[in-house]
């Protein structure tokens, strides 16, 4: 059988299981198990497949027909462009996370800036943001080591290691005991996701990615209030916040911004729906709340 019969049968097949885009999804798994691009598969259409490619691709289509992630079948997700190495147990990047790192960018000094990307899991808003202004220096966190050690993976792929440092912890407990600078900006895309709502999830979102990655407590702002919070000890005066939440979160995540903040303000995604709160810190400290005498 050749390359491009086997896409057909094998598109056949994950629509009979209810798989979106089952012809694209194919192609792609064609394309991870021969080593071609999606169009060289078809400039190369009477290429047949070998005994062990036909088996490996077999594998992959059940999986995929199972549920599993097609980026965690191929170990890759595309973001703002590139592609960024990925894998189980660690939290796929989304499109409309893509305004949360435009929207990081814009507000950026030409100059050096210091950022802290919390909750980074493979870094890919990390490396964007070291990849676009080369003056910028990132401090990722992530409370899972298998995210940390893809955010280091994906810094070296890029080029842009030595000016990205990945710490595991939670939030701003990962830099207690560092030497840390005040950010420029705190950018995160954090757990948001209602405790309520995990049943109405898409299999191959609930059954595979980690779900710590995703529900922030009852109401989804669990993680968001920390971040919030704590935010002022670790800005510039002047410095930034940003944090991608649900559209229907939207009034309640600039609610939060409710002393030492000005500039509070939303940013829409492609789709139109509020995805990022931003706020811009009056003065640091204003607080008064000292993030390493309470607990996170």
């Amino acid at each position: 059988m050749n390359l491009v019969e086997s896409v057909a049968r094998a598109a056949s097949y994950l629509e009979r299981h209810g798989v979106s885009s089952p012809r694209l999804n194919s192609e792609v798994l064609l394309g991870h198990v021969v080593r071609l691009e999606r169009v060289e598969i078809y400039t190369n259409y009477d290429r047949p497949l070998s005994a062990a490619e036909a088996e490996a691709y077999k594998s992959l289509l059940v999986k995929r027909a199972g549920g599993c992630p097609l980026q965690y079948l191929t170990g890759a997700a595309g973001f703002m462009g590139l592609s960024f190495e990925v894998g189980p147990g660690v939290f796929i990047p989304r499109p409309e996370t893509e305004v949360l790192a435009l929207k990081l960018l814009e507000g950026l000094p030409p100059g050096r800036a210091e950022i802290l990307d919390l909750g980074t899991g493979c870094g890919n808003i990390a490396v964007c943001v070291a990849l676009r202004h080369p003056s910028a220096v990132v401090v990722a966190v992530d409370n899972d080591r298998r995210a940390v050690e893809l955010c280091e993976s994906n810094a070296r792929r890029y080029g842009v290691s030595d000016r990205i440092r990945a710490l595991v912890g939670d939030l701003y407990d990962a830099l207690e005991g560092r030497s840390s600078p005040l950010f420029e900006a705190i950018a995160s895309n954090p757990p948001y996701i209602p405790e309520s709502a995990v049943g109405g999830l898409p299999v191959e979102v609930r059954d595979f990615e980690p779900m710590e990655a995703l529900l922030g407590g009852p109401d989804g702002l669990d993680v968001v209030r920390r971040i919030v919070r704590y935010a002022p000890a670790h800005l510039k005066s002047g410095g930034r916040l940003l944090v991608e939440i649900d559209d229907g979160q939207v009034e309640e995540a600039m609610n939060l911004f409710d002393g030492g903040w000005e500039e509070v303000r939303y940013h829409e995604d492609l789709a139109g729906r509020a995805r990022v709160v931003e706020a811009r810190l009056v003065a640091t400290g204003l607080s008064g709340v000292n993030p390493c005498s309470e607990h996170r």
